[in-house]
């Protein structure tokens, strides 16, 4: 019984923890952007590697997500359960408003640093701020109001 609760645990560090570093990565980008903002001389290659590392923590992100909701997400029902059940609004809304979004933001963001528009990369960041800060809550939410670890 012991072996089945600490295996049962594993998912929930590894969403626990991808949603921690997408929550404090978006942060310290988007704070890296606006030093962007008052020493315009600095080099470009900081703020794109943060986004980079940002977009592909929402990746993975968005690849455990297909795999907790392939295999039933918590529901008690069968793969892809949670996509139908009483709680398929939010699921929804966590994969497109909290994970899809983002995903594109990220790689926006990524493509104006790469130009030095650093205006509008901070913009961008502040936007996937607002977007994650929400996802993160709405995955808490899912987990522990509905049992679904997506």
């Amino acid at each position: 019984m012991g072996i089945l609760f600490v295996f049962a645990l594993v998912p929930l560090l590894v969403q626990s923890l991808l949603l921690a570093a997408a929550t404090g990565g978006v942060f310290a980008a988007m704070i890296l952007g606006h030093w962007y903002l008052v020493t315009p001389k600095l080099q470009e290659a900081p703020l794109v590697l943060f986004s980079r590392l940002l977009l592909g923590i929402i990746g993975l992100q968005l690849a455990f997500f297909v795999v907790s909701v392939g295999l039933g997400g918590g529901s008690g029902g069968g793969p892809f359960a949670p996509l139908t059940g009483p709680w398929a609004l939010f699921v929804w809304l966590r994969v497109i408003v909290g994970l899809v979004f983002p995903l594109i933001v990220s790689w926006a963001a990524i493509q104006t640093a790469r130009t030095r528009s650093m205006e509008s990369a901070t913009g961008l960041l502040y936007i996937n701020v607002g977007t994650i800060a929400a996802a993160t809550i709405l995955a808490s939410g899912l987990y522990f109001g509905a049992g679904l670890l997506v």
